[in-house]
């Protein structure tokens, strides 16, 4: 009787002419990409917190150029009336991932640092908690600013997070200024972050940037 097609897929099969059982070829050429390592290890991240991470950045570059556009815009530009319900929901969005990337990093072990600088090591961590803390501050004056009058944020027309409190117009003035200054903040350790990057890779020569673009093998 035939062997099921769904067998033959997942089950190792023997290549003619090889004295040993092997993993199909089509396996084998998504592995060494780490195609199946999803769970982070010791000594590399998985797929999934590579994903959060470049989705986090894409978007909070992406929030951060559409808020400085938008701060030039007439009342009479189509984007003066589109840009901030978009920014609101990305803003939004991101709040979801950076929820779900500390779950992930509680479930999972840290993979350990590679500089043998203690100093290096430390900074590093600094930036990290310095990322965390400013990114939730300011989603949080985004909220504050969104909500000042009220009225629920939305994310796409799809979910709506109501007010929890109002805020008097000096207050919004004040919580977009603090809004503003945290959205630089996080450009400035972004910018940090990456030249810090840039020198374990072409300095020290280690697998600090590379093991953020790709896992390891699966072992």
């Amino acid at each position: 009787m035939p062997v099921p097609t769904i067998t033959v897929i997942f089950t190792p099969i023997r290549h003619w002419g090889r004295d040993r059982w092997d993993l199909p070829p089509y396996y084998r050429a998504l592995k060494p990409l780490g195609f199946i390592m999803l769970k982070d290890t010791r000594r590399d991240y998985g797929w999934i917190s590579i994903s959060i991470h470049w989705i986090s950045a894409l978007l909070i570059f992406f929030l951060f150029g559409l808020g400085i556009y938008m701060t030039g815009l007439s009342y009479y530009d189509e984007w003066y009336h589109k840009g901030p319900s978009l920014h609101i929901s990305l803003g939004l969005v991101l709040l979801l991932v950076m929820v779900v990337r500390l779950v992930w990093r509680g479930a999972n072990p840290t993979p350990e640092d590679l500089s043998p600088h203690r100093l290096n090591n430390a900074l590093a961590k600094l930036v990290k908690l310095g990322f965390y803390l400013l990114i939730f501050a300011v989603i949080i004056s985004g909220y504050l600013i969104t909500t000042a009058e009220g009225k629920p944020a939305e994310i796409f027309g799809l979910l709506k997070i109501p007010s929890i409190m109002e805020l008097s117009a000096s207050q919004v003035d004040l919580a977009g200024e603090i809004h503003e200054f945290l959205a630089w903040g996080i450009v400035l350790l972004a910018v940090l972050h990456a030249l810090g990057a840039l020198m374990h890779h072409f300095v020290w020569r280690d697998r600090t940037l590379v093991r953020m673009l790709k896992p390891g093998k699966q072992k």
